[in-house]
Parts: structure tokens; sequence; C-alpha cells
């Protein structure tokens, strides 16, 4: 089982030590073996797992999230540090051409930096993941999250470039974790683009399980309306979470409102911050 899940890359730094705080998202997963979730932007992963006392080379896999550059950018740098052959794990579609549309006009690639072969050439060893799949024995994933007809993403902003034509990103490759611990049952997320309720509702039937002891992540709840934000509280409730741990994309007065709402059952997980589980 996950016994500890460590913060590496979030916005902000929940220590005084010398640590870097990016926008971006990495969680290390401890347990029966070391799996990183997620590699932040780039600028602050393999610091802050050294400044934290983490052994890159005992890391056995990388799991990401999604396509974007906040999520996928450091990667590069912990395969070269890891050295060797690393699963890394993700739904394919995360190689999309993924772009942010300014209201100004402008858009900005915000994808991930190299190309595949470049990864490979670093030592990634992609296995592609699809539905709810088992990753490890204390691990499985859900990506490819069903939504309604018509759906569109909260943030307008992001696109994917498909056949040279922009279009709105069906995020199929939003891919979240649902990991065994000895507290129970724990999902991370990386921005849950596909929709937090959407994706806990899916995460409790194809698991069975009908409460979670901690939710952890990104929300991306900022441009959501009024209405999916108290949605997605009442899903914490519904689930009986005792740990709410969301952070990096949720949008700071979200954040300020499940922190009011929560209170203790709230928490900041910013970098370095240590969940331990136990029975």
């Amino acid at each position: 089982m996950i016994n500890k899940i460590t913060v590496i890359c979030e916005n902000s730094v929940y220590v005084p030590l010398p640590l870097i705080g990016e926008h971006g998202l990495s969680f290390l997963l401890e347990g029966d073996d070391a799996t990183l979730f997620d590699t932040g932007q780039g600028l602050g992963v393999v610091h802050n797992l050294k400044m934290l006392g983490k052994d890159i080379a005992s890391i056995k896999r990388i799991i990401l999230s999604h396509g974007h550059y906040d999520h996928t950018g450091g990667l590069i740098p912990v395969l070269k540090e890891h050295g060797g052959t690393m699963p890394v794990y993700l739904q394919p579609s995360s190689f999309n051409n993924k772009l942010s549309q300014l209201p100004s006009g402008i858009t900005v690639n915000i994808g991930m930096r190299a190309r595949r072969d470049e990864y490979e050439k670093s030592g990634a060893e992609f296995i592609d993941v699809s539905g709810y799949s088992r990753i490890s024995e204390s691990i499985h994933a859900l990506c490819e999250v069903k939504r309604p007809e018509g759906w569109e993403p909260w943030d307008r902003m992001l696109k994917t470039e498909v056949s040279g034509e922009i279009k709105s990103d069906p995020f199929n490759d939003d891919l979240s974790l649902m990991v065994q611990t000895p507290s129970g049952p724990v999902v991370l997320l990386g921005c849950a683009h596909a929709g937090m309720v959407e994706i806990l509702d899916q995460i409790a039937e194809a698991s069975g399980y009908r409460e979670f002891h901690a939710v952890i992540g990104g929300t991306h709840l900022g441009t959501a309306p009024d209405d999916y934000v108290k949605k997605s509280m009442e899903a914490m409730d519904r689930y009986k979470v005792q740990v709410i741990g969301v952070s990096h994309c949720t949008g700071f007065k979200v954040s300020c409102a499940f922190a009011a709402r929560f209170g203790e059952r709230f928490v900041n997980a910013s970098v370095a911050r240590v969940f331990n589980f136990k029975i």
C-alpha cells in the first residue's frame, strides 16, 4: 500500500526551507515502492526531491495526469537524473498540440515541451493508459472520463489543434489516480479538467468505493460556475472525504471557500506537505 504522499511541486511552499514553488504539480507516492505523479514545470522537481531527501534513483514509475507543460515540464530532468529506463504512464492524447488562446487573440503553446522520441532517448518507456486501469497493486488510473453531450471545459482558453483546426480540448487525457492506503482509498487529481464530480463518481463506480479518505490535487474550479463549485463541495460530503487538499489550479477564491466550509478537514497541499496514512 501507499503510506505516504509528499507534495514535490505546487504553486506555494509549506515550510521555510530553500524549496521552489512554481505553477505546477508533482506528488511522490511511497509505500511498496515509489511513484512520481506529474513533474511540474521542470523548475523545481529535481531540486525539491533532493532537498526533501528523496532518492530519485528509487522511483519505479512516472504517471502523467495530462499533457500540459506545468505537469510534464520536469519529465526530462527527472529521467536524466534517474538514469536507465523508466516506465511513464499516460493517455496517448497527452502528446496532442495543446494551446491557450488568450483574450488578446494570441495563441500560446502549453503542451509537452519535447517530442516523444526525445523523451524516449532520455529513458522514457511510454505505457498507454485508457479507461480505468491498474498501474500497480496500490494504484489505479482513470482517464477518458465520460461527460455530457456538448460538454465544454470551464476554462474556454484551453484548446487543442486537430488537423490544423483549433478546437476546445476534450481532455480525454485528463488522468486521476485512485490510491490504496492504510487509511482508505485516496483520490489524486492532476487538474480535474474533465470535472471533479464526474471523476469521483466514475472512480466510485469502477472501484466500488463509496467513501474516500482524501481527495488531493488540482481541481480547476476557478472558472467553474458557482453551482458546479457547490456540487463539488457536496461531493466531498457525499463521499465522506476526511482530508481535502485541493491546490494548484483550484483558484484562490475557491480554495478559501473550501477552507471556510470544511475547516480542519481542509489542508493546503503546498510543496513539502506530507500526507501520512495509517490504520
